[in-house]
């Protein structure tokens, strides 16, 4: 099991067995790096610890234990987080900081605790079976480890088959493997020999800001948590770079990071050459490169050709363990191995645009209600005051025209699910029990449901752009982490993503959903509180990009025949999932979506990837 997960731990691996459980863990070696061996053991033997991840506040939590009389033999903050497990049990856990997915055994009690940081930004996965005579669990930071475990079979969880080509992501714990299943975000799983496994919730952070009542004293406090987390998270014995697009996320984290090192951090970037009027469309590299300017920051970057792409393709699915997110993994993919030639860490950006408001979807919502406020006579004044911030939604017109296209004014959730329901396109390349399977496995009432349930406690009156940032954080969110995770780790380095430090986490739980877009200005809070901060490149820009990837332009061209061998051959059609005559008519349509072409390849490529 180590041996399938080595690269995201080449810096050293260990065992620890007692008592009928085994803990092992594969490190990459970032804080104290001679003396932070995996699994750690408590001096008297009976707590260990395995764990992956970072806990960002581990010098102030060791002068805090220092003070309450524990004794450190290392500088590691898997030492740290130890001690404060064995003192505190789970409850320990609402004092760590940043991103963490570990196993905690007792091994007097025999109890093992399993725990997962709250965005899910480290994975976390268990299976419970009867290999060898008897139950067992097992539990890995990727699926691929369970199946070097003598006694597990690969089997498709066609359930989980089903919510990936409705919303490429998600709705619940299960994954495409039958039996195998995800430690939830911002739980803990305690298990006990002879007990079903109990889930728990992660203790919230106890947050000593209090909730402010105007939007100048809330980018005050937001501002102040920002910096504080982005000069903790640049804590490090290795070397550490920041991504960098030329975007507001990761140019102020490149920026709050060279105030934090004195110095500007090497920076990563790349971007697609494609011919045509809207060559821009796939490439940032101008704004970053205007950005590191700025900063005086390195830049290192990368373009991809469709070789490129084809060649990163089945590795890429490989490492993702299950069919992923957009195409941006490709990039993400690229972007990690040239990072990862010269640093250890890399900062980003990640979270911003699902805690602050950063998607067009969000200021498309917040366009309606105002609509609804105009014509239902309720304020009159909302679309005038929304008009100045459009602009940001030029070139979403499709977007526009589909959401609009009909059930204006129809209850929130059903609006919402037109924006995030990505499987539309697909029923016509579906076979016919493939389709029958879809249709009866209900998206839209599974949509509904953890729609609803991610906005069940939310704080204050509900708000239909607020309800669709907290179901981004609750399911997209985590699917692009889990890119981010597995794009970095394979190449051996370490992401960390500052603005979902569990501070800044908190305090934006509890804000008021009129501060996050208020008259349907995207990003309005966190730029009205890093302005001063933010580089002017940067600042400047309205557009939104992402990572855009030339998959369908590509696939009528350069990689048309790559993505007729794999959609085409006897392999896939055996399978009986895809109809051909369907996959062949998309495949020469110019309409067709990158994000249909990218459902049809990764379940393509996992298929032959989890059958090996």
């Amino acid at each position: 099991m180590l041996a399938a997960l080595r690269h995201r731990g080449p810096d050293g691996e260990a065992l620890f067995a007692a008592n009928g459980a085994v803990l092992g863990a594969v490190r990459l070696a970032v804080i104290d790096v001679a003396d932070g061996a995996q699994p750690m053991a408590a001096d008297d033997g009976r707590y260990v610890l395995a764990w992956n991840g970072e806990i960002v506040n581990h010098v102030e939590l060791r002068s805090r234990l220092t003070a309450e009389g524990v004794r450190f033999r290392t500088r590691c903050d898997t030492e740290v987080l130890l001690h404060l497990l064995a003192r505190e049990g789970a409850a320990g856990l609402a004092r760590a900081d940043r991103m963490f997915a570990g196993a905690f055994l007792d091994t007097q009690s025999g109890e093992l605790l399993l725990f997962r940081d709250p965005c899910g930004i480290k994975p976390l996965y268990y299976m419970e079976d009867g290999a060898e005579g008897g139950a067992r669990v097992l539990f890995a930071s990727e699926p691929k480890a369970f199946f070097a475990a003598p006694g597990s079979d690969r089997r498709l969880h066609e359930p989980a088959l089903l919510d990936y080509l409705s919303f490429q992501a998600p709705l619940s714990d299960a994954t495409f493997f039958e039996g195998v299943r995800r430690v939830p975000p911002g739980t803990v799983l305690r298990l006990r020999r002879g007990s079903a496994p109990v889930s728990l919730p992660l203790p919230e952070w106890a947050s000593p800001v209090d909730v402010p009542n105007d939007r100048d004293t809330a980018a005050s406090v937001l501002r102040a948590l920002l910096v504080e987390s982005v000069q903790r998270h640049t804590r490090s014995d290795v070397p550490l770079g920041t991504h960098l697009s030329g975007g507001v996320d990761s140019s102020l984290i490149a920026a709050l990071a060279a105030r934090a090192l004195g110095r500007a951090a090497p920076a990563f970037t790349g971007g697609f050459s494609v011919a045509g009027a809207d060559v821009g469309a796939f490439d940032e590299r101008p704004h970053a490169r205007a950005v590191a300017a700025e900063l005086g920051a390195s830049l290192h970057e990368f373009e991809p050709t469709p070789e490129d792409l084809a060649e990163a393709l089945p590795a890429a699915a490989y490492a993702m363990d299950e069919p992923s997110a957009g195409p941006g993994l490709l990039p993400q993919w690229l972007l990690s191995r040239l990072a990862s030639q010269h640093v250890k860490v890399v900062l980003g950006g990640q979270g911003g645009d699902e805690l602050f408001g950063g998607y067009a979807r969000y200021q498309l919502l917040a366009l309606e209600g105002a609509l609804a406020a105009v014509v239902e006579g309720g304020d009159p004044g909302a679309l005038a005051r929304m008009a100045p911030h459009l602009t940001s939604l030029a070139g979403y017109g499709p977007l526009m025209g589909s959401f609009f296209a009909d059930g204006i004014f129809d209850p929130a959730p059903q609006r919402a699910l037109r924006l995030f329901h990505r499987g539309r396109g697909l029923a016509s390349v579906l076979s016919g029990d493939l389709r029958v399977a879809l249709a009866s496995h209900r998206p839209e009432e599974r949509f509904a449901d953890a729609y609803e349930r991610a906005s069940r406690d939310a704080p204050g009156p509900r708000s239909p752009v607020g309800d669709a940032i907290r179901f981004d954080r609750a399911v997209l969110l985590p699917a692009l982490l889990h890119v981010e995770d597995r794009t970095s780790m394979a190449w051996s380095i370490e992401s960390r993503v500052p603005f979902l430090s569990r501070p800044v986490l908190s305090f934006v739980d509890r804000l008021p959903d009129a501060m996050l877009l208020p008259d349907g200005e995207p990003k309005a809070l966190l730029r009205r509180a890093i302005g001063s901060d933010l580089p002017a490149a940067a600042a400047a820009r309205r557009d939104k990009m992402g990572f855009p990837v030339p998959l369908a332009r590509w696939a009528r061209g350069p990689l048309r025949d790559f993505f007729h061998d794999l959609l085409l051959d006897g392999t896939a059609r055996s399978r009986g999932l895809f109809d051909p005559a369907g996959v062949e008519a998309l495949l020469g349509q110019e309409s067709v979506t990158a994000r249909t072409l990218w459902a049809l390849t990764n379940v393509e490529l996992w298929l032959r990837k989890s059958a090996s």
